[in-house]
């Protein structure tokens, strides 16, 4: 089937007659409004309920590891990572029904003792964890394992208390991503991987479709049993660390991932196929092609509409029929706010093509060598790197813009 098929198959409030088809993936959504523990309780067992009941997937005794996005320390506040407070409700629950609990993430940057403990701490996940019995990972091993569903990567190293689970729930946040447009559930396990490993992929798989194939590679590898997404607030613009909070009012769970992302992708309106990931996935065939494939239980998805939700333009450059052949030239590059730099090296440390150097203490990069992966802006902690576009560009796309309006 085409991509101009799937366009025509995705009208974004194609939700009726949803339950025509047998065999759909099935999503649930529970409007949840702030991180009220009460209730947020209260959605997280209706989102079990919808799915057949906790006790369909723990057992007394389990090991569940639960993986979050902590993709690095930052207060809950700014929701870039998964809430403490939803982390702790969904403890309180599946210990309610004799689950033992682990915590385990791999941050961006180096996969190190120290720098798990920094981010556990600046998330809240600590408190949480102290609070629940949640046991936090600290071990920082890498185990190899086969990946014979892999497209490109058919061998991973993975960190080691995620390759040898025998049951993930996976907790990812929605939010805007400079290079894949949009983070959420299947994204999310990239944090399997290992921080040196990240930079690997970044570096040989700088291509935005290749690298969407490998983030698909990775999923399929470590398949997390369940997908339970915090989506009380979610993040837009200079996502998927220094954008702005946005409010959603949901949680949301599936055992697909795909149709999770596609559901949210439909409420955050943004046509999937400007999401590389989601792109990539349906033409792999592991994701349904438009929202009346998936089978949505609990409240309507038309009660969390997002119209303003502001994604990264990065990817319409390829969609652009004046601009593709010029796509590599007006690429965003990063720029570096030194008024704001906090002088802490990250950029550079992170950097997998280390083309960024401290002058100064100052960063500065050859930018005839960056891979545009956009790592120094999204693990820069204090908002200091910017994507700029060139001015010829900006020109160029006007032009595209009155041509489209005719």
């Amino acid at each position: 089937m085409s991509l101009g098929i799937f366009c025509v198959l995705f009208p974004r409030r194609c939700i009726s007659n949803i339950n025509e088809v047998m065999n759909k993936p099935i999503v649930s959504l529970a409007a949840c409004k702030s991180y009220n523990p009460e209730e947020l309780k209260r959605a997280l067992i209706k989102l079990f309920a919808d799915l057949g009941g906790i006790d369909k997937y723990v057992a007394k005794g389990a090991k569940v590891v639960l993986k979050p996005n902590l993709v690095m320390g930052k207060s809950p506040s700014a929701c870039a990572t998964t809430h403490p407070e939803f982390i702790k409700q969904l403890a309180v629950i599946l210990k309610e029904h004799g689950a033992r609990l682990y915590v385990a993430e791999s941050p961006g940057g180096p996969y190190t003792t120290a720098r798990l403990n920094a981010v556990y701490n600046a998330c809240g996940i600590t408190e949480a964890a102290a609070e629940t019995g949640i046991v936090l990972n600290y071990k920082t091993e890498v185990v190899k394992k086969e990946n014979p569903d892999g497209k490109l990567l058919k061998m991973i190293e993975l960190i080691k208390p995620l390759a040898e689970a025998d049951f993930i729930i996976n907790l990812p946040k929605p939010k805007s991503h400079g290079q894949m447009t949009y983070t959420g559930a299947v994204k999310n396990m990239f944090g399997a991987v290992a921080g040196v490993f990240k930079m690997d992929y970044h570096l040989r798989m700088s291509e935005y479709d290749t690298f969407a194939n490998a983030i698909i590679d990775i999923f399929l590898c470590v398949k997390p049993r369940l997908t339970i997404m915090d989506a009380v607030m979610g993040m837009d613009g200079n996502g998927p660390t220094n954008g702005k909070p946005k409010h959603i009012g949901l949680i949301c769970a599936s055992e697909d991932a795909f149709a999770l992302d596609l559901t949210m992708l439909n409420i955050l309106g943004l046509d999937p196929l400007k999401a590389p990931v989601m792109k990539q996935g349906m033409l792999r065939n592991l994701c349904v092609n438009n929202i009346s494939e998936i089978e949505i239980k609990g409240d309507n998805p038309e009660k969390f509409f997002v119209n303003d939700f502001c994604f990264p333009s990065a990817s319409s450059i390829n969609d652009n029929f004046l601009l593709k052949p010029f796509a590599r030239f007006f690429t965003p590059s990063p720029y570096f706010l030194h008024d704001k730099c906090a002088s802490c090296g990250d950029c550079a440390r992170s950097c997998p093509a280390e083309i960024i150097i401290m002058k100064e203490n100052k960063p500065y990069a050859d930018l005839t060598k960056c891979v545009r992966c956009f790592c120094c802006q999204e693990l820069c902690p204090a908002d200091a790197v910017e994507m700029r576009r060139s001015s010829l560009y900006k020109f160029l796309q006007a032009i595209y813009r009155a041509i489209m309006s005719l």
